[in-house]
């Protein structure tokens, strides 16, 4: 009977303390709240572009790039807008029309600073807070003698301006049905 009562004792604490243990490495009631009351965002995947660099009034080569964003769900709900397009025209202005990278000291080139100027510019055009992030996931100069010469080995001269990030795994790819 001692025995039936000891392990019934033992029971009760080892509950009792898988109890403690979870509740105080949940985290503070705060933060769980927080995580729910963060904004729930989708992935636009925006498209490879080709874009010319022209140097005195010649074409000299040309970035590729590939840059997504991230936009407030509940706020592209309303818009009904796509912003793969919106996407393209930051980029063509940024990259061709303000010249933002200055070619020789592309390996300087602040990424972040791009991502801010396509945020806000996109946010900008749409009115409102749209776009929460952006992914650089290709920015690369070919140089158009590279691309004409037929040797396959001279084109490893391009250009990467900026390492890809990856999109989000779990991200649902809208293209342009926004």
């Amino acid at each position: 009977m001692i025995k039936i009562l000891l392990v019934g004792l033992w029971v009760c604490a080892l509950t009792l303390g898988g109890v403690y243990a979870a509740v105080s490495f949940s985290g503070k009631p705060g933060e769980n709240a927080e995580a729910k009351a963060e904004t729930p965002t989708e992935y636009v995947a925006g498209e490879i572009l080709s874009l010319p660099v022209v140097t005195d009034n010649a074409v000299t080569g040309y970035f590729l790039a590939k840059v997504s964003v991230t936009v407030d769900s509940e706020k592209a709900k309303k818009v009904h807008l796509p912003i793969a397009p919106y996407i393209t025209d930051q980029l063509f202005g940024l990259l061709v029309g303000d010249k933002l990278i200055d070619l020789p000291t592309a390996g300087s080139f602040d990424v972040a600073g791009l991502k801010t100027k396509v945020k806000d510019g996109i946010n900008g055009k749409v009115g409102e807070e749209l776009v929460t992030g952006v992914i650089v996931e290709q920015l690369d100069f070919l140089s158009k003698a590279d691309l004409n010469s037929g040797d396959p080995k001279r084109r490893s001269s391009t250009i990467k301006i900026a390492e890809g990030e990856k999109p989000p795994v779990s991200a649902k790819a809208e293209g342009a049905s926004h």
